[in-house]
């Protein structure tokens, strides 16, 4: 595989995985909250309700970008393999990136300054949502570095 066409082939999986992980915690951190409603908590479960809306938004933008420029075709759903193809999905995915920049730094300043359920609310076997919540949309925020860690090494 090319190093251009390894590139793009990590940065759609990571940058998917990145959203499908922040979906499912944004999602399971509502349910926990509307489980143990407190009215203290009715801004933050707006805001959480926000965080996902935006999540599915820029997840809806990536689903889309891979229809055109990821995919050879809808059928077959194989990668672009042609150079020029490769780099025309290259240079999208970054303009797609560099449009939803502004609504991440928004998302995770929102995120930041939430007020923070008791941890006993939030905490299960794996971790503490909220924290995990957090690092996922920093995560989203961060996927730059993971881009360009990639595109020198190859």
């Amino acid at each position: 595989m090319r190093a251009a066409a390894h590139v793009l082939w990590r940065i759609n999986n990571e940058y998917r995985k990145r959203l499908s992980q922040a979906q499912t915690l944004l999602n399971l951190l509502e349910q926990v909250l509307l489980m143990q409603r407190d009215s203290r908590q009715e801004h933050t479960l707006a805001a959480l309700a926000y965080l996902r809306e935006q999540v599915d938004i820029i997840t809806e933008e990536h689903r889309r970008w891979r229809h055109h420029y990821y995919y050879e075709s809808l059928d077959t759903k194989r990668m672009v393999q042609d150079t020029a193809a490769v780099d025309q999905a290259l240079l999208r995915f970054n303009r797609m990136r560099a449009h939803q920049e502004r609504r991440l730094q928004d998302m995770y300043v929102l995120m930041d300054g939430l007020p923070r359920p008791e941890s006993n609310l939030t905490s299960i076997p794996n971790g503490d949502l909220w924290t995990m919540t957090q690092y996922a949309i920093e995560d989203l925020v961060t996927f730059d570095n993971f881009f360009n860690e990639i595109h020198e090494a190859s």
